[in-house]
């Protein structure tokens, strides 16, 4: 079953109007155009949840926050963890009191978006930003399958999970992930993410063998055996690959194919040939400026590690 925020990737992309299921709106032009991310088109964005600043009028901060928030709602369904935020946000900070005191009332009101979704995505989120910054792309419904498995363990073995199977299986899907949640049962809240991943691998394998679907062979470690900080604050301490490990050697190889085609991109655009197709037709200019911004913050959050100082 579909989530709320779920998107069909089958089907070709097309603007469309605003609101809860539309595109992001036009922008006009003019003869100098500055062109500026729109409040909620990224998770950074999106002010984090906090207490109320008061029990009266919004001040013009939380008015601001209030604006990037529904932006958050409205334009980015096909990302449902920034919903989700904005969702925690407005409700945690009561920017919702001036128009309707009534949270979830509010809510319908606003987006038609049940009760019981509205929840559900705030318990959601977390996870799917996390997903986001492996570079997966997760459906709510995925998600949705393993909320009870973070709420049993922690954040860390759901995102494992999630991760294992996106890297083994040749599709995710939300029934796939309801049958590995399943097979692993009830686990202790202590439970280690690198033996859940083995659990989970052993069970795709089975299901293969049965059914007979390949598995992804990309040799790729999942990030329960990383060493590097995870999503959601933790590390672990694991010996550096060497020079012979075919890890790291197909690893490399992905950064320098990343390298060519970012510098092959380079030598196509210009500002001022992004002012000229703003000018000319901002409908659509604008939106790819924005997911090309956005893109380039996500390979920059990629590459944002320590690095080893020089000799």
């Amino acid at each position: 079953m579909a989530g709320l925020f779920d998107v069909d990737t089958t089907q070709a992309q097309q603007p469309q109007a605003g609101g809860l299921f539309g595109g992001l709106p036009a922008q006009a032009a003019g003869a100098t155009v500055v062109v500026q991310p729109l409040p909620g088109t990224a998770l950074s964005l999106i002010p984090a949840p906090y207490q109320p600043h008061g029990e009266d009028e919004l001040s013009d901060q939380e008015r601001k926050d209030l604006e990037a928030c529904k932006a958050g709602v409205d334009n980015l369904r096909s990302a449902f963890w920034i919903a989700g935020k904005s969702f925690e946000t407005m409700s945690t900070a009561k920017l919702h009191r001036e128009e309707n005191p009534n949270f979830a009332a509010w809510v319908w009101e606003q987006w038609e978006v049940s009760e019981s979704q509205l929840y559900r995505l705030i318990d959601e989120w977390r996870i799917g930003e996390a997903l986001a910054n492996l570079g997966h792309k997760p459906l709510e419904s995925h998600v949705r399958e393993l909320t009870g498995l973070r709420s049993q363990t922690s954040d860390k073995v759901a995102i494992t999970v999630y991760d294992t199977i996106a890297r083994c299986a040749p599709r995710v899907t939300g029934e796939l992930v309801g049958k590995v949640v399943a097979s692993l049962g009830v686990l202790p809240k202590d439970v280690k993410a690198a033996d859940v991943s083995q659990r989970v691998r052993g069970f795709l394998e089975a299901m293969e063998m049965e059914t007979g679907d390949p598995r992804k062979t990309d040799n790729v470690p999942d990030i329960s055996s990383l060493n590097v900080n995870s999503p959601i604050g933790e590390s672990r301490a694991q010996p550096s690959n060497t020079k012979a490990d075919p890890l790291a050697t197909k690893d490399v190889e992905r950064l320098e194919a990343a390298l060519v085609s970012l510098k092959d991109a380079a030598k196509k655009i210009n500002r001022s040939a992004a002012r000229r197709a703003v000018e000319a037709q901002p409908d659509i200019a604008v939106p790819l400026i924005q997911e090309i911004g956005a893109t380039l913050q996500q390979i920059d959050r990629a590459v944002a590690i320590r690095l080893p100082k020089p000799e």
